[in-house]
């Protein structure tokens, strides 16, 4: 009890969450156990001693890269191609190029900053409501986490002991299904009230336009196509993306200079550092979490309470929503593998489709106030304040957990490709 008291009050105070995890291990270690508190430190190196945390930083850094070039600019002038036309076309392609980045990027941040930074002034001056615009580049951008590769998918395969290729295969269809009942949800509305104008090109400019965005539109294809084909693990793959990402910049898009990259690699090793230090903090408080033999109380528990799959699917979600509002859902369910992993197996509940329900978890939690993080990017990048960016998200936020609440219930929308792949 002292350690989830301590836990939860040192979250309200905004200490770091691996600093959370990290004193609650070592306290319970200390109070709970007669063990020397060194197995904490080993426990921490054990956790970060896995050759697929390696992607991490390669795909924060290639997103990083791609955000800041041209890759994102050629990306939006293709999907303005294919869907400028249509009613709320201009909105339906950000929502498709945040769809089509996640691919290249795998965060979600980057998502929003390489999009949000070039459409929501175009989509403004195209006569598009600003509350449709920004809520378009915020939820779309969640979509860097659940369409492959994803830096939180990794994170996700290694605690719960997963294959990261099924993972990411798993991930294609819900990401494309939620963002097209997004752009659904565009279409009629601008349809109705007559919304914006739509954005023409000549045959010429097209054609143009497409062959300048041939470099950006081969990034994913090359990447994700050396893992299904099994030329690269992830993690290689993830180096691929990093190559291929420098390369395209510098030679084909020239926007990248030599002195920059020093500074690209630095942000990215901080970034992915803050990640990886959860995984190991996590494998600590697992630990302890396991010599107390908390995951047998929790399913002995649990089994006397819940009855069915759908019962205890639908327990878990409503945790993870709730939750994903105040911490990263990601993060939690680090922390909570040994719990979930016997329940889950207990109850039949594939874990590769447990992690796409994880995810769309954490989606609902990067665009839900008071704490999501793509909220206060978008502040930054639309230059609006909090409460307008929150409005913004609604219609999309329903539509998230409506679209989260099916995909949990029909596990075949994210299994169909993994077993096809299994086959």
């Amino acid at each position: 009890m002292a350690v989830i008291i301590g836990f939860f009050v040192l979250l309200i105070l905004g200490v770091p969450i691996y600093a959370v995890v990290m004193m609650c291990a070592a306290g319970g270690v200390a109070l709970y156990t007669n063990t020397d508190l060194v197995v904490v430190s080993q426990q921490l190196f054990t956790g970060l001693d896995s050759t697929t945390l390696l992607a991490v930083p390669f795909f924060i850094v290639a997103g990083s890269i791609a955000s800041r070039g041209k890759t994102s600019e050629n990306l939006i002038k293709c999907m303005n191609v294919i869907f400028g036309r249509l009613p709320g076309g201009p909105v339906i392609a950000t929502i498709a190029t945040c769809a089509f980045f996640a691919a290249i990027s795998g965060s979600s941040m980057a998502t929003v900053v390489a999009v949000g930074t070039l459409m929501i002034p175009a989509l403004k001056k195209a006569g598009y409501p600003e509350l449709m615009n920004v809520g378009a580049v915020c939820s779309g951008g969640s979509l860097g986490i659940l369409i492959p590769p994803s830096a939180p998918m990794v994170m996700f395969c290694v605690a719960m002991g997963t294959s990261v290729g099924k993972q990411f295969m798993a991930g294609f269809i819900p990401g494309i299904l939620l963002a097209l009942v997004w752009c659904i949800y565009v279409f009629i509305r601008c349809s109705v009230k007559k919304l914006g104008t739509p954005v023409r090109y000549s045959a010429k400019e097209a054609v143009k336009i497409f062959v300048e965005g041939i470099p950006a539109l081969l990034f994913p294809v090359i990447v994700l196509g050396s893992i299904y084909t099994g030329w690269a693990t992830p993690t290689e793959a993830a180096a691929i993306s990093t190559v291929y990402v420098l390369l395209i910049e510098k030679f084909i898009y020239r926007t990248l200079k030599f002195e920059e990259m020093v500074e690209y690699f630095y942000k990215g090793i901080v970034q992915a550092a803050s990640l990886l230090l959860i995984i190991g903090t996590a494998t600590a408080l697992s630990y302890l979490i396991t010599v107390m033999q908390i995951p047998a109380m929790v399913v002995s528990f649990i089994s006397g309470i819940v009855t069915s799959q759908a019962m205890l699917i639908l327990i878990v979600m409503i945790i993870l929503f709730i939750a994903g509002c105040f911490m990263d859902t990601i993060a939690l369910i680090v922390i909570l593998a040994p719990i979930l992993v016997p329940l889950l197996n207990m109850y039949g509940v594939d874990l590769i489709h447990f992690g796409i329900m994880a995810i769309l978890a954490s989606q609902v939690g990067y665009i839900s106030p008071p704490f999501g993080t793509n909220l206060f990017v978008t502040m930054q990048v639309a230059d609006k304040p909090f409460a307008f960016v929150a409005r913004s998200i609604v219609p999309y936020i329903i539509i998230l957990i409506i679209t989260t609440l099916v995909i949990c219930f029909i596990p075949q929308i994210s299994l169909f490709l993994p077993n096809l792949m299994q086959m």
